[in-house]
This record gives structure tokens, C-alpha cells and sequence, in this order.
């Protein structure tokens, strides 16, 4: 969460606030603007009233002037209020849809009796407490001290905005999400040892990381949130990153490439948005990055570039930092500074007040609360809290936290964990029995939240749920200021969203019983499961982001209890299917494990959802070039449809046409074909032939006939396939446009370009149409497009819809995208084609550097693009280097796919024609030999491929003179050509001018 400015500072920043009220009630302005006098004097708050207009100023345009500025709006709420002329509902309406924007905060202050709830106003939390007027208090000067309390909250967590922050005050890049803490004190000495190590170096001496470490609450992120207000001057920008887990690094540093504007601030693959910012780090000097709650420093492995230009704090409980970083200890508050951090959190003292203010007395009793508190930071937060809420004298406390220590420490002792200190388990015990007195609302908060991560809570998930925590936003309000009230919580209204520090979690947890933990656990399971947005639509990922770290801390709970219901699996799914589609396939993976193992133990071997979760797994591995792994899973898959749904269902279609799609990938084309065409069979059966689901199986097994070089097979598919989408789906459905788009690719690989470039610009006009200019179908085409004019020579023509379909991909779907490295390797060729070979090197790089990163070293694709690069090195003369590539892709491809893969024979092809240019004949020509007796088996006699292979050892056995040999080897490959591709296509032309070139040779030869 980016905020745009931060809260008071020891050279305060002043909040202005305009207060509306009606003239009947002046007294009550003039009591309220007494009881803020303190915040007014120390410069924290500037009140402006309607009085204050000047003398023959224009009075609305004076007062929208002030309303534009005023970070705080305070409306003092009675019957006279609700009539003003000057205050209407369309003014409210203003300021609200101000709030709704985070330019201001409204807080109404009820001063009489009144319908307040059932106006604009009623959608705030009101002061006083709960609501209850001023005038009806039996104690009003009470009334107006929990009025201050109130607005000292808001102006703690108040995001300073523009309105009332000047510009300068702070780095133009600012991503501290904390306001500056006026309570902060002490730390003046370790603050002063972290600026001078991190200042420490030469400018251009790269820094080394320093951490700030502690047990929990002992003030680490306030310490690390202090220096970064105190010695902001120094910076260009400051970052802020939540470093507990990988997937909260992840999530940070996306905010940070998109407040820093880097260009893969978009990408899907989160890895390469990583790679930019480290990049970033590395080039860059002038800048502070905060990596709060690293607990565990090896998920800040690969977030970290080797070198840094700026400087970087860690917060950490980690004990011992090792060459990762410099570690600095927090200590704890002396008694001094504990008893006067305490007097003024509970406003008995003002913020910047000496500790010899106070009475003699006070100071004894406030130290003696810091010594039973250990002078935790965040233990005696908590007791000045409480203080401050209550009313409660500091002996009073002192009296009542005794009573409970003994009751409290009997009960757990033993059972406490060495970073939860007593201290804080006495004190927030008694802020909790004081939350449950007010609102048993804020009770569930508190706990459902304590199960949740504990940054960025969205408040959404409180309330939005078949089952939910509250009932509606007038609760949930009232829930989250009793809260509040206690600094059990803290909240970005703008964001919506609270974070509660985790040892409030952990004690609150500590604190149930076990029957009370399971029951917690299974809820926060079972609404997280309910409210994960669906991964499959592009516009929900950020919402996906938003709930990932609370979805992966619920898969704790579902390990940690064993739970084995639906929500478990479907929620342990739903987040896996998130991580796979943004490429974090390992971290998917145990998702997609224990949901199986779940729906197995649950609903057992032969349930349909279990076929789901392995159908789930098997895609993971498919994806992966894991097909060994994937194939059993997939075979596990049509069995139990089959079994439980029957031999005809349409899930077994499905499932048969999943298989199916393993051995078309893996090159096994006869175990492919009785699989699509079963599938086939069964929609027709169940659906009939003119069903959508049945032009969808059409197609398929028309693009395993065109792999094969089957064209006269494929085309009567293929257009009946369209045939159907367009009676059914209409011209100008997309997939009908997928129909068009496939019939073409069969045509240009034919050689029929006229033929194809129109059904190609149909489909592109379809999409653009359906879907708009921008989407990644559009994309698509024109990559298919560009491809055939490039095939056709008419590079001018090609190079702007490759440039424009990568633009659209880089935008939409991600750097990191795998159709996007498609694009960039697509354009690449082109670049060689026209020997632009400076120019195509870095894009076939990058393709390369996007497939490693998604799919692995080892996947099948990577072969392609090695050979692409090598074939750029190989047209430069450059074989050195294309030499190892070639190698490299031919071993994957015997490795991932199989000896007898058509591209395994594409790699032996390719190895073998550097061998031939280099004159390396006897190596050569093995190689050449196995490539055609792969074609021969797995695509067939007659494929193009299999053309194409005897053309190329024919080549080989004429430079070496053997023209008896390649003369027949020539003439069967012009026969295969003409036959499959036609007399017209330039592999046949290419092919007959060899064939002829060579019988002139042999004729020349014997004359």
C-alpha cells in the first residue's frame, strides 16, 4: 500500500480541519476547539470554522476554496445541522465522495438528539462512542475527552494528503505506510548508529545492508518507520516492502515497480517484475529500502541484487543475520523512558512534554507499570491505550494488571512462547475484556482476523460472505472503533483494509481453546473460500493479489488441523490455479497436492472432484514438459469418468481430448487420433452434430492431421467446424473467428497465402470487434498475420502487426508472458531474415531468459528458441557459438520429449547442416539419416518434413559428389512436395530448382 504522505512529525506537519455546525449551536464550536487546544498549540491541528471568512470575500466560493483543502472535516451534528442551509446534503455529498477518493476524512460529533443515522452522515463512525449525544452524557466533559481521543486516533492514522502536506516535505517516491508516530521516543543513539554505517561509505561505494532486530513489539518497524521520516532529506526515493514470506515480497515489490513507472510493472510473471526492481536497485543511488518482518532472512534470497546502489534496512526477530546483513539489537524502553512513552500515549502528558511535568506520584506509579511491563514498546502502547479509553488512574491499572498476572500467568504458564512476553498477554487481556464489554462484534474481528495474515486485511471479508463476521457496515464500523480505541488494530480507510500486529494475533489465538482454534480455523477456511476471486479472468487478479497472503496462511490451518472439507480443497485449488497462471509453478504445486489428498480421503478414489484435482495437477505437469509425470494422472482422470459418469459423459469427452493433447505434444500421433476421434464421437452422440462442443473436437483432430502433413484430412474438419460455429455461434462469435484463424494456418501451410490472408483479416475484424483493439486474440492474429507475409517475403508489411501484437501482449498479458516471448522471437526472425542481426539477438534473448524463467531449463520450448539463436549465430558465420546451443536443444528434446519426436528430428536436421557448412561431412551425415527415419515413423512418408529431410541429405551426398545417391533422394522429395503442398509452393519450387540444378550436374558430369 502506497502513502501518498505520513502523519506528525517532530517538525509538525499540521492537519487542517473545517468544522461544520450551525450558528444555533457556536458554544458547542468553542468547547470543542478548547478540548482540541492541546493538538492546536503543538501545531499537530488548524481549525477553520465559516466565522473566519473575510470581510466582503465571496462566501462560497471562500468556502469551497477551504472544503478543496481541508485534510479533516468535522461536523458538529444536530437538529439545526440537518436544516442548514449552508451545510445540504449536496455539500455532504461533496465531502463524501472526497472520503471515497482518501482526500479527507469525515468524522460527524453528535451534539444533540437527532435522525442523524438515516442522513448522508449515518454511514460514519460517529463520536462520541457509539454515537450517544454529548448533551444526553451524564458527564459531558467526559463526552468531549472521548471526542479528542477520537480525532488524536484520526490524525495517528490519517494518510497525509496533498491538501495538507506540501510536496517538498517528502521524497518525491514515498511508500512509508505508516504516519509518523508523535509518540516516538528514545532509539536517539541506534538511529544515530544506523545513519552513520549506512552514511558511512564513499558515494560511489556500494552499501551493505543493515537489520534492526528484537523480539516482537519491541518497537523494530517503529524504529525502521522513524529514521526513514528523520533522514528523509537524504533520499531520492524510499520503498517500503512486507518481507514475512516470498508471496508478500512478491506482492511488494509490484507496488514498487509501479510507483517507480518500470516497464514490467504489469508483467504477469512476478519474477521478472522482481528482476527490473533488483536491476533498479542495482543502477541506482539515492535511495532507502525498508524490508519489514523478515523473520525468515532466506525469503529475502533473489529479492536482493549482488550489489546496491542505495541503502537497505531490514527488520528482523531472526537472532542471528549472518553475511546477509549488520545487526543492530532494539533494546527495551529504560524506566524513564518507559513511564513517560506511557504518561503521554495515555494523554496525561502532552506529546512533547518532559516526564518532570507530571506529578511526583505519577511518575512513580507510571514507572512502576514500565517495570511490570518489562518497558515493552508495545505492551505499555497497549496500557496507555487503555488508559487513555477508560479513564482508569495509572494505580488503578497498576492494581488490576497484578490481579490478573497471577490468574493469568497460573493459567499459561508453560504455554507462552519466548517472543510473547507475560507483559503483553496481562495487558491486552484486559483491553480485550474491555472490547467484549462494548462490542461483541469486535470480539469476532478480532479473532477471525487473528487467523488471517496480518497486513493488509480487506475490510470486504468481514462482511461480504455467506457467513459473515458482521452483519453490515454500521457494525463493522462500530466494531472497528472500539478497536481502534485500544490499538488493537489500525486501518487505511482509503485502501479499506486494517493490519493487526501478529503477536495481537498470537496471543488472541493463544487465548481460545482448542475445540474454539479448530472452530476459527475452519471458518476463516470456509469464507476465504467463498470470496477468492475466480483466477481464470484476467481483471480479478488484483483482487487475487489482495487476498493471496491470507489465502496461503488459511492453507496453514488446513494442514495444521487436517481439515478435509470441500472449502479446504476448493480453496487450496483456487489459490494453486492463481499461482500457476501467474508462473509460480512450484509454489502450486503442494496446493494442488493436499487439495487431491483431501478429495481423496473426503470423497474418495472415484469421486468426479477428485478427478478434477488430478485433471488440475496434470495440467501443472503438462505445462512444465512433465509429461511423464503428467500421463498417468490423466489416464487416472478418464478412468473415473468413465467409472462414475459413464463412458458417454461429456467429462469423459473432456478428459479423452486432454489425453489426447499429451501425445499430440509428445509426438505420439496414433495414440492421439483414436482419443479425439472417441471425443468426437461422444458429443455427437450426446450433444449432436451441429453442438459447439463437437466443432471444438472437430478441430482438434483437424490440427493433429495438419501436424502430420494429413492436409486432405484436416481440411474437411476444419471447415465444418466452422461450418457449425457460424450456424450456431453466429459470423461474428469468436469462435467462429478461431474456426477462420485455423483454416488459414492449414492454407498457409499449403502454400495457399491468397487463399488464407482473407480468412486471417476476417478473424482479426471479428475480434476487434468482440473483444476490442486490445485484447491478446487480437494479438494472436496479427502474430498469424504477420507470419504470413513474412513466409510470403513481404517484411514490410509483416514487421508493424508483429510490432503491434507484442505491444499488445507486453501490456496485457505481461513481459514475463509466454506469448509474449512468442512475439518477441517472431519479430527476432523476421530481423534475420533482413539481416538485421543487431536487432534480433536481444529479442531472441529475452524470449529465451521468459521461457527458462516460466517453464524451466528443461521444457521442450526452450529447445525451440535455442535453435532459433543459434540459427542467428549460424547466418553470421558465428558457429562457435551456435554449435554448443544446437547441442544443448537436441538434448532436451531427446530428453523431454523422446528419440523419436519430430522435433528431436528437427534438432538432429539443424546440428546437422552446421556440420555441413563446416565441411564436417562424416558427422553430418548420421545425423541427417536419423532425422529422416524419425519423420519417416512419426509423421509418415508422404509429410512435407519428410520431403524436406531427403532434400537435405541429398544436399550433403551432391557436395560431397555422390550424385547417384542424392539424385533419387531428390527426386522422392519433389514427388512428396507436389503431392502434399502443390506445384505452386515454395518448397516445391525450392526442392525442383535443386532436383533440375543436380540433373544438369550429372549430365554435364557424363558428357
Amino acid at each position: 500500500m502506497i502513502c501518498r504522505r505520513a502523519g506528525m512529525a517532530s517538525s509538525p506537519l499540521t492537519i487542517k480541519a473545517v468544522c461544520a455546525y450551525a450558528l444555533q449551536d457556536a458554544s458547542a464550536y468553542q468547547a470543542l476547539e478548547d478540548h482540541l487546544s492541546v493538538l492546536i498549540r503543538q501545531g499537530h491541528l488548524a481549525l477553520w470554522h465559516e466565522p473566519l471568512i473575510p470581510l466582503g470575500a465571496e462566501r462560497e466560493v471562500e468556502l469551497e476554496t477551504q472544503l478543496q483543502s481541508a485534510s479533516l472535516f468535522l461536523v458538529l451534528v444536530s437538529p439545526a445541522l440537518l436544516a442548514s442551509k449552508t451545510w445540504t446534503p449536496e455539500r455532504l455529498q461533496q465531502m463524501i465522495v472526497r472520503q471515497q477518493a482518501g482526500k479527507v476524512r469525515v468524522v460527524p460529533i453528535i451534539l444533540r438528539p437527532c435522525d442523524w443515522q438515516a442522513s448522508l452522515l449515518g454511514a460514519f463512525q460517529a463520536l462520541p462512542l457509539d454515537g450517544a449525544p454529548i448533551s444526553g452524557s451524564s458527564d459531558p466533559d467526559e463526552a468531549w475527552m472521548q471526542v479528542v481521543s477520537g480525532v488524536r486516533r484520526v490524525l495517528e492514522e490519517l494518510p497525509m494528503l496533498p491538501a495538507s502536506v506540501p510536496r517538498a516535505h517528502l521524497p518525491n517516491v514515498w511508500m512509508i505506510p505508516y504516519p509518523r508516530n508523535f509518540f516516538f521516543l528514545g532509539r536517539d543513539e541506534l538511529l544515530a548508529q544506523l545513519h552513520t554505517r549506512l552514511q558511512s561509505g564513499q558515494p560511489l561505494v556500494l552499501s551493505h545492508p543493515l537489520a534492526v532486530g528484537g523480539l516482537g513489539g519491541i518497537g523494530k518497524t517503529q524504529t525502521a518507520v522513524e529514521y526513514a521520516y528523520r533522514y528523509h532529506g537524504e533520499y531520492q526515493a524510499v520503498l517500503w516492502a512486507r518481507a514475512e514470506s516470498r508471496e508478500s515480497l512478491h506482492t511488494s515489490y509490484t507496488q514498487i515497480a509501479k510507483e517507480l513507472h518500470l516497464s514490467l510493472q504489469d508483467a504477469q510473471e512476478q519474477e521478472l517484475i522482481v528482476w527490473e526492481v533488483k536491476t533498479w536497485l542495482q543502477e541506482r543511488q539515492g535511495w532507502l529500502l525498508i524490508l519489514d518482518n523478515a523473520d525468515e532472512l532466506n525469503v529475502l534470497k533473489g529479492f536482493l541484487p549482488p550489489a546496491l546502489g542505495g541503502h537497505v534496512l531490514i527488520t528482523t526477530r531472526a537472532g542471528a543475520t549472518g553475511r546477509l546483513a549488520q545487526r543492530l539489537e532494539v533494546p527495551n524502553f529504560t524506566l524513564q523512558e518507559g513511564a513517560l512513552f506511557l504518561l503521554r500515549r495515555a494523554g496525561l502528558l502532552a506529546p512533547d512534554a518532559p516526564l518532570t511535568q507530571a506529578a511526583a506520584e505519577e511518575q512513580e506509579v507510571a514507572r512502576a507499570i514500565a517495570r511490570e511491563l518489562g518497558g515493552l514498546p508495545l505492551a505499555l502502547d497497549q496500557a496507555g491505550a487503555y488508559l487513555e479509553e477508560t479513564g482508569t488512574s495509572l494505580a488503578a491499572y497498576l492494581h488490576l494488571y497484578r490481579q490478573y498476572q497471577a490468574a493469568l500467568l497460573n493459567e499459561r504458564r508453560g504455554s507462552i512462547e519466548e517472543d510473547h512476553p507475560d507483559s503483553v498477554v496481562i495487558t491486552w487481556s484486559l483491553s480485550f475484556r474491555r472490547v467484549e464489554q462494548r462490542s461483541l462484534a469486535a470480539v469476532q474481528v478480532l479473532r477471525f482476523c487473528a487467523y488471517l495474515a496480518p497486513d493488509a486485511i480487506p475490510l470486504d471479508v468481514l462482511t461480504i460472505s455467506p457467513d459473515p463476521i458482521v452483519s453490515d457496515q454500521l457494525v463493522l464500523g462500530q466494531a472497528l472503533e472500539a478497536l481502534r480505541a485500544y490499538s488493537l488494530v489500525s486501518i487505511d480507510p482509503t485502501a479499506r483494509q486494517l493490519s493487526m500486529h501478529r503477536l495481537v494475533q498470537a496471543v488472541i489465538r493463544q487465548s481460545l481453546s482448542e475445540d474454539e482454534q479448530a472452530a476459527w480455523m475452519q471458518r476463516v477456511v470456509m469464507i476465504l473460500a467463498g470470496i477468492f476471486p475466480n483466477p481464470e479472468l484476467l481483471e480479478k487478479w488484483p483482487e487475487c493479489e489482495l487476498y493471496l497472503p491470507h489465502a496461503l496462511m488459511a492453507t496453514t490451518w488446513i494442514e495444521q488441523e487436517q481439515l478435509s472439507t470441500e472449502e479446504a480443497a476448493s480453496l487450496l485449488g483456487q489459490t494453486g490455479r492463481y499461482l500457476y497462471r501467474r508462473g509460480h509453478y512450484w509454489e502450486a504445486e503442494p496446493l494442488y497436492k493436499r487439495a487431491l489428498e483431501i478429495r481423496r480421503r473426503s470423497l474418495g478414489e472415484e469421486h468426479p472432484d477428485t478427478a478434477m484435482s488430478l485433471n488440475n495437477l496434470a495440467l501443472l505437469y503438462w505445462y512444465q514438459g512433465r509429461y511423464e509425470e503428467a500421463e498417468p494422472l490423466y489416464k487416472r482422470v478418464l478412468e473415473i469418468c468413465e467409472q462414475q459418469l459413464g463412458e458417454e459423459h461429456p467429462d469423459t469427452a473432456t478428459s479423452l481430448n486432454n489425453l489426447a493433447m499429451l501425445y499430440q505434444e509428445q509426438g505420439r500421433y496414433e495414440e492421439a487420433e483414436p482419443l479425439y476421434k472417441r471425443a468426437l464421437e461422444i458429443w455427437k452422440q450426446r450433444l449432436g452434430e451441429e453442438y459447439p462442443e463437437t466443432a471444438t473436437s472437430l478441430n482438434n483432430l483437424a490440427s493433429l492431421y495438419r501436424e502430420q502433413g494429413r492436409y486432405e484430412e484436416a481440411e474437411p474438419l476444419y471447415k465444418r467446424a466452422l461450418e457449425i460455429r457460424r450456424k450456431r455461434l453466429g459470423e461474428g462469435h469468436p469462435d467462429t473467428a478461431n474456426s477462420l484463424n485455423n483454416l488459414a494456418t492449414l492454407y498457409w501451410e499449403q502454400g495457399r497465402y491468397e487463399e488464407a490472408e482473407p480468412l486471417l483479416k476476417q478473424a482479426l475484424e471479428i475480434y476487434k470487434q468482440q473483444l476490442g483493439e486490445e485484447h491478446p486474440n487480437v494479438a494472436a492474429i496479427l502474430n498469424n498475420l504477420a507470419t504470413l507475409y513474412w513466409e510470403q517475403g513481404r517484411y514490410e508489411e509483416a514487421e508493424p502487426l508483429y510490432k503491434r501484437a507484442l505491444e499488445i501482449r507486453r501490456k496485457h498479458l505481461g513481459e514475463g508472458h509466454l506469448q509474449t516471448a512468442q512475439s518477441l522471437n517472431n519479430l527476432a526472425m523476421l530481423y534475420q531474415k533482413q539481416g538485421r542481426y543487431e536487432e534480433a539477438e536481444p529479442l531472441l534473448k529475452r524470449a529465451l531468459a521468459i521461457i527458462e524463467q516460466s517453464l524451466g531449463e528443461e521444457h521442450p520450448d526452450i529447445a525451440a528458441n535455442l535453435n532459433n539463436l543459434a540459427l542467428l549465430y549460424d547466418d553470421q558465420g558465428r558457429h562457435k557459438e551456435a554449435e554448443p546451443l544446437y547441442k544443448r536443444a537436441l538434448e532436451i528434446c531427446r530428453q523431454s520429449l523422446g528419440e523419436e519426436h519430430p522435433h528431436t528430428a528437427q534438432s538432429l536436421n539443424n546440428l546437422a547442416m552446421l556440420y555441413q557448412k563446416q565441411g564436417r561431412y562424416e558427422e553430418a551425415e548420421p545425423l541427417y539419416k536419423r532425422a529422416l527415419e524419425i519423420w519417416k515413423q512419426s509423421l509418415g512418408e508422404e509429410h512435407p518434413h519428410t520431403a524436406q529431410s531427403l532434400n537435405n541429405l541429398a544436399m550433403l551426398y551432391w557436395y560431397q559428389g555422390r550424385y547417384e545417391e542424392a539424385e533419387p533422394l531428390l527426386k522422392r522429395a519433389l514427388a512428396i512436395v507436389e503431392q502434399s503442398l502443390g506445384e505452386e509452393h515454395p518448397d516445391t519450387q525450392l526442392i525442383r530448382k535443386n532436383y533440375r540444378k543436380l540433373l544438369r550436374e550429372i549430365a554435364s558430369r557424363k558428357r
